[in-house]
């Protein structure tokens, strides 16, 4: 049996009747059958933290829900000494110590200092939780040289997001410039983290490192690879195929400290449907984007206008692939599709392809056909 795929885009524009309709059947069905991210913005992890001699490293967290919270920090030794032990710092000028809780009233806002005054330096990296449940929390931090009261110099990043796999895009053109990566294991099992290094298609060099729980990471690329020098070039940051852990890229110019990006791995995957007579019924693409085991981005179906594109989003954690779209029918009625497969793992892909089942679903959340279907990874 052939099902029409008559795909609506929510980019360009769809029917009314897919915003009463689908609102509620697309999302409810989502939530049963892709896995909500556990991670979601009740947790920051901030990969490098720097204090002591003339630095300090300064917290801005704000709460983004309308409900009071009460927020853990809690501070790691970093790579240099004591990896992943519990760092004590003082907080807000008080006495040292590695963990601090701090009351927020709903949308406050709030400015945490953490130095280590008559100590050599010293790194590491925090973690700031949520104990509320559905708390929602988001932040940033900057480190600053001071001379007393004086700042001298102070450069901001984010809070970094959990990723299976990152790019960092290097230039080195210039005299003096380097690159460091700093990643952190916030988890209870060991994780393995590996870093290719690309100019172009060519593979380089490539260097691998196992944290165990806790520990921190952090290098400057010319001690990574000492022999990529005033070049461009691209990092490829993968974890462990179950795992995600939060990245961190800072430039250095001379003594001028600059934060980049950690981009997540786009990828194109070519996919096909096949019915049981062995016909092809679709075939298209899905250009996509990976945050964490999330994978979220857009498809359009062969012989479509380049305009009519719709939404994709679900998983790939390890070898289980799952994503799922949606769709009009040929009866005018609005479905989605939900492909369930398997995989080599994301980072075997090399020509393997992600074979599994397909199932086109009605509005009335009952199953209208089911196809085989492959999809290639084309990076």
């Amino acid at each position: 049996m052939t099902v029409g795929l008559a795909l609506v885009s929510p980019l360009t524009g769809g029917r009314a009747e897919l915003e009463d309709t689908m609102r509620c059947f697309f999302g409810l069905l989502v939530l049963g059958l892709l896995p909500v991210p556990i991670y979601a913005q009740s947790e920051l992890a901030f990969p490098q933290i720097i204090v002591g001699d003339s630095f300090e490293t300064v917290v801005q967290i704000a709460n983004d829900v309308a409900s009071d919270d009460t927020l853990t920090f809690e501070v790691y030794s970093g790579a240099v000494e004591g990896n992943g032990q519990p760092l004590p710092v003082q907080f807000d000028g008080g006495q040292p110590v590695p963990v601090v809780k701090r009351q927020l009233s709903p949308f406050q806002e709030m400015s945490v200092r953490l130095n280590l005054s008559g100590s050599d330096l010293k790194v590491g990296w925090l973690r700031v939780s949520s104990s509320v449940p559905g708390g929602k929390v988001s932040g940033n931090l900057f480190y600053r040289v001071k001379d007393g009261n004086t700042v001298l110099e102070s450069v901001g990043v984010t809070s970094s997001k959990r990723l299976r796999f990152g790019q960092i895009q290097l230039d080195h053109q210039d005299q003096a410039s380097d690159t460091g990566v700093g990643f952190v294991n916030p988890d209870d099992s060991p994780v393995q983290v590996t870093i290719d290094l690309f100019q172009g298609e060519l593979s380089l060099a490539q260097f691998s490192h196992t944290l165990q729980p806790k520990q921190h990471f952090a290098k400057l690329v010319s001690e990574i690879f000492p022999e990529f020098t005033g070049e461009v070039g691209t990092l490829l940051v993968e974890t462990s195929a179950s795992r995600a852990i939060p990245f961190l890229t800072l430039r250095l110019d001379g003594q001028q400290l600059t934060s980049l990006p950690v981009r997540p791995l786009g990828f194109t995957l070519q996919y096909e449907l096949w019915d049981q007579s062995a016909t092809l019924v679709e075939s298209g693409f899905w250009a996509l984007e990976s945050e964490g085991h999330n994978i979220v981005g857009f498809g359009r179906r062969t012989g479509d206008p380049e305009s009519q594109r719709y939404r994709v989003l679900g998983t790939w954690e390890g070898t289980s692939f799952q994503c799922a779209y949606r769709t009009y029918l040929t009866d005018e009625s609005p479905g989605m599709v939900v492909f369930n497969g398997i995989s080599q793992g994301i980072e075997k892909s090399g020509g393997e392809p992600i074979t599994g089942k397909a199932t086109v679903i009605g509005a009335d959340g009952q199953a209208v056909a089911v196809y085989d279907f492959s999809a290639f990874s084309k990076y």
